[in-house]
């Protein structure tokens, strides 16, 4: 896929919907800390619904841009990594799995940007879109578990979030060890 820059405007719909889903951020936060985790709970999963979108509206209206492809999983990891911390905090996620998340993002992260300095462009792999469905699914279960105490016992999706997560967490070590072989995967030009 190439990157469309030239032709499209900075500001294309999927970039102002990852936007949205960065100041969606502040507010879960502030919510979860307040105690109103339905309402954190409903604006995560819209923050969650506008990531499908983007990139949904990219690829079907021919919106992709470069400044897109960074934009995007940036807003997704800020919006994960700030929820699972927040999570953690309030003893709702174990802490090892929040670091070991959190540490995946950037290094990932951190081999795209030094990649993308050199002109090459690092694209997300299916299991690591995967990953993060999972995280947002997960996420979201742990959210209205908390915030509801109406509809499923709480231990139940208490336990089904956590198992999402866990499922989450095989996905993101998975595509992480993906990404890291295939950079450092010997180029046969190089006469290695």
């Amino acid at each position: 896929m190439k990157a469309k820059d030239e032709k499209l405007p900075l500001w294309t719909l999927p970039n102002r919907l990852s936007i949205v889903r960065i100041l969606f951020i502040p507010f879960i936060i502030i919510c979860m800390e307040k105690g109103f985790l339905f309402l954190a709970f409903l604006l995560f999963i819209i923050a969650g619904i506008t990531d499908g979108l983007d990139g949904f509206m990219a690829r079907k209206l021919s919106m992709t841009t470069k400044f897109g492809l960074y934009l995007d999983p940036i807003a997704d990891k800020l919006l994960v990594s700030s929820v699972l911390i927040t999570l953690t905090y309030q003893h709702l996620v174990p802490l090892w799995v929040t670091i070991v998340l959190v540490c995946r993002e950037f290094i990932i992260n951190g081999l795209r940007a030094f990649y993308a300095m050199e002109g090459i462009t690092i694209y997300p792999s299916f299991s690591g879109k995967l990953k993060t469905m999972l995280q947002i699914i997960g996420i979201a279960c742990v959210l209205f578990n908390t915030g509801n105490n109406f509809f499923i016992s709480d231990a139940v999706l208490d336990q089904i979030g956590l198992y999402i997560l866990y499922a989450a967490l095989f996905f993101s070590i998975f595509s992480a060890w993906n990404y890291i072989a295939a950079i450092f995967k010997p180029n046969p030009q190089d006469g290695n």
